[in-house]
């Protein structure tokens, strides 16, 4: 009788999932969504939908592999979800046009005198770098949920304006004041938060 076959290296172990990858599941959602606890939800909702697909996997990529492509997807039906939330009008924001209180009235989206975005002060070292990273994540934090979602589809998972109009059922129009306003918000929390401490 031929001795068993080990089990190969590549076969999914559901028991050593969270002490293997859930950190590293964890610090990947947790830079793509407002909060530590949304970042969890989805690391274990992540964990329930391979174990109920367990069946299916072929082992064609590795487990690590396999896990983070569930994970993105995840992260794309949050994202999606969050699009759904109302377009809230945020003051000062304007348009896709540029037209708006920091803009000249001449339809050129020429900044007003004195409203002109300032000169950032350049991010030298290593430290300063992180400290920037962790301040914009705090900053991404405070946008409202469609801003939220949009701009992380397009800048962090980097995702096609087209691709993100189409799965968020938004019009391209939709998307760009979104994008807009998410840019204006997030640079006016930074100069507050980061560039005015500098």
């Amino acid at each position: 009788m031929p001795p068993a076959s080990p089990i190969s290296a590549a076969d999914p172990e559901p028991a050593l999932w969270l002490s293997r990858y859930g950190d590293e599941l964890f610090r990947f959602a947790r830079h793509r969504v407002a909060s530590a606890t949304v970042a969890e939800e989805l690391v274990q909702e992540t964990f329930v939908s391979a174990l109920g697909a367990l069946a299916s996997f072929r082992q064609e990529a590795s487990e690590r592999t396999w896990l983070f492509v569930i994970l993105r997807r995840k992260l794309v039906d949050y994202y999606r979800q969050q699009a759904r939330s109302p377009l809230v009008p945020l003051p000062g924001a304007g348009d896709e046009a540029g037209h708006g209180p920091h803009f000249e009235s001449d339809g050129r989206a020429h900044w007003q005198k004195g409203q002109e975005p300032r000169e950032w002060a350049a991010v030298d070292t290593e430290l300063e770098r992180r400290e920037l990273a962790q301040q914009l994540l705090r900053c991404q934090d405070q946008l409202p949920p469609q801003q939220q979602a949009v701009f992380n589809l397009r800048y962090v998972q980097e995702v096609s304006s087209e691709e993100i109009c189409q799965e968020l059922g938004i019009t391209a129009s939709n998307y760009w004041v979104i994008i807009h306003r998410s840019k204006l918000q997030l640079r006016k929390c930074l100069e507050k938060h980061w560039f005015s401490a500098s």
